[in-house]
């Protein structure tokens, strides 16, 4: 029997790290990656993984703008549940400015600010103004340095109307809030908000930057290097030589030849339909001489406070398997689910399907079949 040498051990951890990184690898009900904060595998091979896996986010948490992080969506994915754990609140965050303001014609415009006293000190309570200002209104902010020494707002009258100055170091102003916006002639504030503001994540310092000893138990003590290069993928070393992986690989394409297939388009036709409950299950399987296309699933049902990505679109709905009887394969759409969105499977002659929603949706399931 051939024996198990570094190398080896090595070439597993490298076929199995860009799992770590797939979207919706082994997901929680949250629909957020928690493989990485949360997993906990057994083996040498796993820990090894986990271990390499946590660097790059962590090597992405100190830098997350960097060019070499370019495939930001996916990377917040699988790092930003182990991030958070390691200094919470710093990913990205999406907010409007302020509600309303954008009408035209003049606005009370009433803000809340503190002064920065001369020995360091804000004055409290805060200070409330109110200022006649041309709509539409935006960015309400302090501007100068090295403290703000003015109180701006972008206006419709002029690129930044200057609402309150002052002098450093006492007159400054600090925590700049809005309270309200309502137009002078007495109509209504019907004419919408701004567009939302996304604040990029911030940085993290990493801890145990690369290389790095990695010991979580007698079994397991070596050196373990995980650096990341300005293409995004990863040299990985386990005291020995480096082997470069791409955490986020291409898809593979066909293979070229076979026989024809379907017509495009052709997904073939439904089968009867199926509804899970709420917090149900309903699973099918193809007639005879057919197999499965896919599932179309709608939601009949989400919970009140249902997490969405976006308006409709919703996050951890519920668990999708597609495959044969007694082999189903997980397709991991469930974390994040559209009404009606269609789920293709992965691969040709599958024949079973199964859908488990999760605690407050219900989910109306329509097969599609077409003939082998």
């Amino acid at each position: 029997m051939s024996e198990i040498t570094p190398g080896g051990i090595l070439d597993r951890v490298v076929q199995e790290l860009p799992n770590f990184f797939r979207d919706g690898v082994d997901q929680l009900v949250t629909g957020e990656g928690e493989y990485i904060r949360a997993g906990e595998p057994r083996g040498t091979v796993g820990k090894i993984g986990q271990a390499i896996a946590r660097s790059y986010c962590r090597q992405y948490g100190a830098d997350p703008g960097a060019a070499k992080f370019g495939n930001a969506a996916r990377i917040e994915n699988a790092c930003r549940p182990y991030l958070d754990d390691q200094d919470p609140d710093k990913g990205a965050k999406i907010r409007v400015p302020f509600p309303g303001g954008q009408c035209t014609g003049l606005y009370f415009l009433t803000y809340s600010y503190q002064t920065i006293n001369t020995n360091g000190t804000l004055t409290t309570p805060p200070t409330v103004r109110t200022s006649s200002v041309a709509g539409p209104l935006s960015n309400l902010r302090g501007a100068g340095a090295p403290a703000f020494q003015s109180i701006v707002v972008t206006s419709g009258d002029v690129l930044a109307r200057q609402l309150r100055g002052g002098n450093c170091p006492q007159g400054c102003y600090a925590n700049i809030t809005f309270v309200s916006a309502v137009r002078q002639n007495g109509l209504p504030d019907n004419c919408g908000d701004q567009p939302p503001i996304v604040t990029q994540p911030g940085p993290i310092v990493d801890p145990s930057p690369p290389p790095f000893v990695f010991n979580p138990s007698g079994d397991i003590n070596v050196n373990v290097d995980a650096t990341v290069n300005v293409n995004g993928t990863i040299n990985v070393g386990i005291g020995g030589p480096t082997v470069n992986v791409d955490p986020f690989p291409p898809d593979g394409g066909g293979d070229g030849g076979g026989p024809t297939g379907p017509a495009p388009g052709d997904i073939g036709s439904a089968g009867g339909s199926a509804d899970t409950g709420v917090g149900g299950e309903a699973e099918g399987e193809a007639p005879a001489g057919e197999v499965l296309v896919g599932i179309k699933v709608d939601i009949l049902a989400s919970p009140p406070r249902a997490r969405q990505y976006a308006p409709g679109v919703f996050r951890g709905a519920g668990y999708f398997y597609m495959g044969v009887t007694g082999n189903l394969d997980q397709d991991y759409g469930g974390a994040m689910l559209k009404s009606g969105q269609f789920f293709f499977t992965e691969k040709d002659n599958l024949t079973h399907w199964s859908v488990s929603a999760n605690n407050g949706y219900n989910f109306r399931v329509t097969p599609y079949y077409r003939e082998a």
